[in-house]
């Protein structure tokens, strides 16, 4: 990988502080070169419209699985580079709390114990409110990444404005029912009309083949059209429930 230096940033190759006297930082411009950067050289960086640094791989020794998620309501492709992650990717983009995300899109460096350590936390992401966070996915069984790594991660969001929160991707009947719902992400044809008529059918909690007989719609179009504007929230579900046919839903 060649990197192109910055401002006070470092020359791939050369020796790196350790956590606690500076980490720096990797990232690559849509169509541009990978950029390297003090972490203070992050503020203001839309990392959460950039690709990744690099395409991932599979973790050395484990099956992995690469795949690329088409955002619904942005042209953007977030490469994942895990199941695990793209369990999440799914979330953030069904969740109108994120306006933009893009996964693996900076890698951090630093060095310890002799070493050099590099790091790509799992997603950067900006909220509806215009804030940017970095997301990461703890660890399975456990409640906190390793120290070392929160405390590196801690470093760098402090210098670079961010908000540091680690999550679990979506599990059990949320992780169904999500992956359900995201199979109907995107519009088909002008359905405004189709959709005025489901809204005025769930006015009232109702379950999803009765609203769409009550429509007046065929069962097959209605059911497509209920599941997309679930997706969509305009109409709302108990996510605590499997996401059946017969499944209560009500206009938003």
């Amino acid at each position: 990988m060649n990197a192109a230096e910055g401002p006070g940033g470092l020359m791939e190759g050369e020796a790196v502080p350790k956590a606690g006297q500076g980490v720096v930082v990797l990232y690559r411009e849509p169509y541009g070169p990978v950029r390297l950067r003090s972490a203070a050289g992050l503020r203001g960086v839309a990392l959460e419209e950039f690709g990744p640094v690099s395409e991932p791989v599979p973790y050395r020794g484990r099956k992995g699985i690469i795949t690329y998620w088409p955002v619904a309501t942005r042209e953007q492709t977030v490469v994942c580079g895990s199941l695990r992650q793209w369990r999440l990717a799914i979330e953030l983009d069904f969740e109108p709390t994120w306006a933009a995300f893009s996964a693996g899109p900076v890698e951090l460096r630093w060095r310890a114990g002799g070493r050099l350590r590099r790091w790509r936390p799992d997603f950067v992401a900006r909220t509806a409110e215009g804030e940017r966070e970095v997301l990461v996915l703890k660890p399975p069984l456990q409640e906190s990444l390793p120290a070392v790594r929160l405390e590196v991660l801690q470093e760098v969001a402090q210098a670079a404005g961010w908000r540091v929160r680690q999550v679990r991707e979506p599990s059990g009947l949320r992780a169904r029912n999500l992956g359900w719902l995201a199979g109907y992400r995107f519009a088909v044809g002008d359905e405004e009309g189709l959709g005025r008529a489901l809204l005025e059918a769930f006015r009232q909690p109702t379950g999803l083949r009765a609203g769409v007989a009550a429509s007046g719609l065929d069962e097959l179009t209605g059911l497509d059209l209920a599941y997309r504007m679930l997706w969509q929230r305009r109409l709302l579900f108990d996510r605590a429930q499997p996401l059946l046919p017969d499944a209560v839903a009500w206009t938003a």
